[in-house]
């Protein structure tokens, strides 16, 4: 695979990666169900907004210290309001 557009798709309901984002604008950091949350993403108790995921998506484990997510983050601002423009549609 070289490109996004070569990936297989994938099964948002599974959470197989990580919690189910359906619903995530407004909701709080380690609440989803079904997900085992570092103990750093629950106490971090963050309202995921536009804002805050675009400071988490520039270095997620700087933003929350202790936490699982093995992403490294976006380092270009285009880049990351892409994708939260993107997750604002998908994750309703």
């Amino acid at each position: 695979m070289s490109s996004f557009a070569e990936a297989p798709a994938g099964n948002v309901a599974a959470g197989e990666k990580g919690p189910n984002l359906g619903g995530l604008f407004g909701r709080q950091s380690g609440t989803a169900a079904g997900f085992a949350y570092s103990k750093a993403n629950k106490e971090k108790a963050v309202i995921w907004q536009e804002e805050t995921l675009y400071d988490y998506l520039l270095n997620p484990k700087k933003y929350i210290p202790g936490t699982k997510m093995v992403f490294a983050g976006l380092k270009k601002p285009e880049e990351r309001a892409n994708l939260i423009a993107y997750m604002k549609q998908a994750c309703k």
